[in-house]
């Protein structure tokens, strides 16, 4: 559960912060060093985006399979507790009708 969590911070930290436009910073500080040609541009931010959006599901999985079983949990809890008070609701009935 740590490393999830860990993972959804980092994730989110990420896919918050590193828009198109940070892309595009990143590969003009490449194209300064001559790491990257005017060429490789498109390319570059294509797949720089493209790289986000799997990350971005990636979690989004990580998350659902996470949750699914505790959202499953509480429905189950809610049903209980909805049993619970029709049931004193009844008992409060009888009583008062005695």
């Amino acid at each position: 559960m740590k490393k999830i969590l860990e993972d959804l911070f980092h994730a989110g930290i990420g896919l918050g912060t590193i828009t198109k436009e940070k892309a595009e910073t990143i590969f003009n500080e490449l194209k300064k060093k001559g790491e990257v040609t005017d060429k490789e541009r498109d390319l570059f931010i294509s797949k720089f985006v493209e790289k986000l959006e799997e990350t971005g599901h990636t979690v989004g999985k990580k998350i659902k399979k996470t949750l699914t079983p505790a959202g499953e949990k509480i429905d189950e809890l809610n049903a209980k507790i909805d049993t619970l008070i029709e049931e004193i609701e009844k008992l409060k009935g009888k009583k008062q009708h005695k």
